[in-house]
């Protein structure tokens, strides 16, 4: 009996198998005359539309794996997410090429292991990685700000600010895809837009630092400017915009220092303040994340405001304050549906301010003229940090 039984599980085990063979040879040869699935490979033009955004996330409860999330704000709709890395701060965004940049770090244990930096090169279009330039494992991260980062006006170089805890910036090559040096900043920290191949890096002692950077990308020159504050008393953040060829730094007590980099050496315009006396008495701050925005077309710097005392520097805010850089005067106040930690206006004739909460997952759309709520675009993300408009 026991044979029996062998002998029957035989053949049908036989069977199973040939049966199984022929289901082979038949899907194999349907499946080589299914087309593709190309479903989810949509194409973007690479010309953004006027009020896409890039809301960045450092995702803070899982910090290996920052996000970027492009929207649009017109419709609220959800275009795209590119995946940065661990500790990203924001996003680097060439004029003259279809590409989007991203200095990054990788583990090889995810969280922990050997340390790679990175600069990874995404597609435009389709938001597809398509290189990365290796970097010394040693850029700065900290509450993400625009200043970790920046590529010079030509486009060509990008520099990455590096702090371990000596400070240093990372020079690559974005067109020739390569890393090119490291230069040493001792004393001076961040990296900021400063001409065709020049940054510059904010100092301790209240002075800026210039690189000027040759063809090939090395350092040709640098220049320490005067000081243009008392670090002492009332020291700029490093939050800094760029307006046409001036760059706006605001000091903690809301003092605006234009710093003019269009010429071989910088000038420092007359300092202005964002408050007035009435402002000051009632305790009015600028605070937040992202705290300043322009819009360039019509000459007008942004400022996130809350009330409070100086320690409370970057709470968010609860309205914005617009200012006309032309004449030094608050032309109005935009008051918010809730809390803000970043803002962005669009470059466009028609702007949006754009504002995010980082515990909020969300943006709101406002129209940057009027000041009047448009829309709110939700599930975005996880804590939104930077935001990029196009």
């Amino acid at each position: 009996m026991h044979d029996g039984i062998l002998g029957g599980t035989r053949a049908r085990a036989a069977a199973a198998l040939a049966i199984f063979g022929a289901v082979l040879v038949v899907s194999s040869a349907v499946h080589a005359e299914v087309p593709v699935d190309t479903a989810g490979r949509a194409t973007l033009p690479t010309n953004y539309g006027p009020h896409w955004a890039w809301v960045n996330d450092v995702s803070f409860f899982h910090m290996p794996d920052g996000r970027s999330y492009l929207v649009d704000a017109d419709s609220g709709r959800f275009l795209g997410t590119l995946s940065t890395g661990a500790l990203f701060m924001h996003l680097n965004l060439p004029r003259s090429r279809p590409e989007l940049y991203a200095a990054t770090t990788f583990y090889s244990r995810l969280n922990r292991g050997t340390r790679t930096d990175v600069i990874l090169i995404f597609d435009r279009a389709n938001l597809e990685p398509v290189g990365e330039v290796v970097i010394p494992a040693k850029r700065a991260t900290g509450m993400p700000n625009l200043a970790y980062s920046t590529l010079t006006d030509d486009d060509q170089f990008m520099a990455v600010f590096n702090m371990t805890p000596a400070q240093s910036v990372s020079i690559a090559d974005m067109v020739n895809r390569k890393f090119v040096e490291e230069i040493a900043i001792p004393g001076c920290g961040m990296v900021y837009p400063a001409g065709t191949r020049r940054v510059a890096s904010l100092c301790g002692d209240g002075t800026l630092l210039t690189l000027t950077l040759g063809a090939d990308g090395r350092e040709s020159a640098r220049a320490t400017s005067k000081p243009f504050f008392e670090a002492g008393k009332d020291p700029v953040t490093e939050k800094a915009v760029r307006l046409g060829d001036l760059l706006y730094f605001v000091s903690v007590d809301g003092v605006v220092h234009p710093v003019d980099v269009a010429g071989a050496d910088l000038r420092f315009d007359p300092t202005w303040s964002l408050f007035t006396d009435e402002d000051s008495k009632a305790s009015w701050r600028v605070g937040g994340m992202q705290n300043l925005a322009v819009h360039e077309q019509g000459g007008r710097l942004y400022a996130l405001m809350h009330q409070g005392g100086p320690e409370t520097r970057k709470d968010p805010g609860t309205e914005v304050w617009v200012f006309d850089v032309a004449s030094r005067k608050r032309i109005s106040r935009i008051t918010l549906k809730g809390p803000a930690t970043s803002i962005q206006v669009t470059p466009d004739a028609e702007p949006l301010l754009l504002t995010a909460f980082l515990f909020e997952q969300a943006l709101q759309v406002y129209d940057a003229r009027s000041g009047s709520h448009l829309r709110t675009i939700t599930q975005l993300g996880e804590s939104p940090t930077i935001i990029q408009a196009n």
